[in-house]
C-alpha cells in the first residue's frame, strides 16, 4: 500500500482540466489548502479541455443556464484581471433554426434584460456573407469565444500563485471513505482529506463508483472539424459563433450544428449530438470518415464562405447525461463536478465557484444538478 502522506489537505481535487482547475483556484482564493491531482499534464489531448476555443453564450432555452452564464461572465473578467490574461472575447453569437426554439431563447434573454436582435435570413447573410441562415435568426452581442487551453494554463498558474499544490502525471488509483475522511490513493502516496472533489471528466464514474449515488454518465467521442475560409471571407469579423438548432425544413432531423473561428486553426464546425462510443482503456483517435463527410456537406450547404475540401478533423471527449444536465453535488466527503454534454466550458469559472461552495459544506439548490438520492 502506498505510504500515507504527512500532509492532510483541506481539499483534494481530482482532475486538472478546466473544471477541476477552476475549483482549485476558487478554493485557494478562499484561503483553503488544496491539492490538485492530474493524471496527465496541463497540456494533453486525451480529455475535454484541450484545443483552441469554445463558444460562450448567454442565450439558452433554460433560465438556469442563462443565469449561470451571467455569473460566469463576471468571473471570467475577474480571472482575466487577476492573471492579466485575455480569456474571453465577446464577438457576438447567432442562433438560427426552428421558430419555437429561437422564440424560447429570445424570451429568456428578454427576461434577463439582455440585448438580442431578431433578423431575417437575408439580413443575417448580408451581415455575415460567408454563412447561410435558416428561417429564424437571433443575434446576441453577449456571446463569443473563450480560449480553452489558455484557460487551463492560466488557472494552474493562479493556483500555485495562491499557495495551492499541483501533482501532474499522477493517476488516482482509488478513493476510499472512512468516516468523515477520504483517502486518495496514487501509486506512491495516499492523501487524507475531509473533502475530495472529483472533476475528472469521463473518468468520474470510474472513480466514484460505489461511493455516491449518481445517474448514469456516458463517455462519448466527438469529432470537430476545422475549415479554412475562402480568400474573400478570410476575416475573423465575418464569423460570429453560431448554433444551428435543427434544420427547419427537416423537422425529423434534430441535429444541432455549431461553429466558431479559432485563431490559427480556422473555423471549427461540428454536430452537437453525433457521437461515437468511447473506450477509455483503448481509445481510438482515428477520424470517422463518414462524420467528416457529413460535416463537409453541411459546410457546402450552409457555410459557403469555407472551403469544404480543407477539412481537418480531431477527436475529443463528451461526457453525456441523458438530459444534458450537469451533476454538481456533494455526498459525504465527496463532491462530484461533472458539467456534462459538451456545454460546460463557457461556465468554467462559475462552475468552479459552485463546486468550491459545495466542497466547503454548501448544498445544491438546483434540483437538476443534484446527485441521485
Amino acid at each position: 500500500m502506498p505510504r500515507l502522506s504527512d500532509f492532510a489537505f483541506d481539499h483534494i481535487v481530482v482532475g486538472g482540466g478546466a473544471m477541476g482547475s477552476a475549483t482549485a483556484w476558487q478554493l485557494a482564493k478562499r484561503g483553503r489548502s488544496v491539492l490538485l491531482i492530474e493524471q496527465f499534464t496541463s497540456k494533453h489531448l486525451v480529455g475535454s479541455s484541450q484545443g483552441g476555443t469554445r463558444i460562450f453564450r448567454l442565450g439558452h432555452q433554460q433560465e438556469v443556464y442563462t443565469s449561470l452564464g451571467i455569473s460566469a461572465l463576471q468571473l471570467w473578467r475577474e480571472l482575466e484581471a487577476e492573471s492579466d490574461t485575455s480569456l474571453l472575447e465577446l464577438i457576438g453569437h447567432v442562433d438560427h433554426g426552428p421558430v419555437e426554439v429561437i422564440a424560447d431563447i429570445e424570451e429568456v434573454l428578454n427576461t434577463n434584460n439582455l440585448d438580442s436582435t431578431r433578423m431575417s435570413p437575408d439580413a443575417a447573410s448580408e451581415r455575415w456573407p460567408g454563412m447561410v441562415f435558416d428561417t429564424h435568426v437571433l443575434f446576441s452581442p453577449d456571446g463569443g469565444r473563450v480560449y480553452a487551453q489558455r484557460t487551463v494554463d492560466t488557472l494552474w498558474k493562479q493556483i500555485v500563485k495562491l499557495g495551492g499544490e499541483i501533482l501532474p502525471n499522477t493517476e488516482v488509483l482509488e478513493i476510499k471513505i472512512e468516516g468523515d475522511n477520504a483517502f486518495v490513493e496514487t501509486a506512491t502516496q495516499t492523501f487524507r482529506t475531509q473533502s475530495v472533489v472529483v472533476a475528472a471528466g469521463a473518468w468520474v464514474p470510474l472513480l466514484v463508483a460505489g461511493l455516491v449515488n449518481m445517474r448514469q454518465l456516458t463517455p462519448m467521442r466527438a469529432q470537430p472539424t476545422h475549415f479554412t475560409p475562402n480568400p474573400e471571407f478570410d476575416d475573423i469579423d465575418l464569423w460570429p459563433t453560431f448554433i444551428h438548432r435543427g434544420i427547419s425544413s427537416e423537422p425529423q432531423n434534430d441535429t444541432m450544428w455549431y461553429g466558431l473561428w479559432t485563431p490559427g486553426e480556422g473555423v471549427k464546425v461540428a454536430p452537437h449530438n453525433v457521437l461515437d462510443p468511447l473506450d477509455l482503456e483503448d481509445r481510438s483517435f482515428e477520424v470517422n470518415a463518414q462524420h467528416e463527410q457529413e460535416t463537409q456537406q453541411y459546410v457546402t450547404d450552409w457555410l459557403p464562405g469555407l472551403d469544404p475540401n480543407s477539412a481537418h478533423s480531431t477527436t475529443c471527449i463528451y461526457t453525456t447525461d441523458a438530459n444534458e444536465d450537469f451533476i454538481l453535488d456533494r455526498q459525504g466527503p465527496i463532491t462530484v463536478c461533472s458539467p456534462c454534454s459538451g456545454q460546460g466550458f463557457k461556465y468554467v469559472p462559475a462552475i468552479g465557484a459552485i463546486t468550491a461552495d459545495l466542497a466547503m459544506g454548501g448544498t445544491q439548490a438546483v434540483t437538476q444538478w443534484r446527485l441521485s438520492e
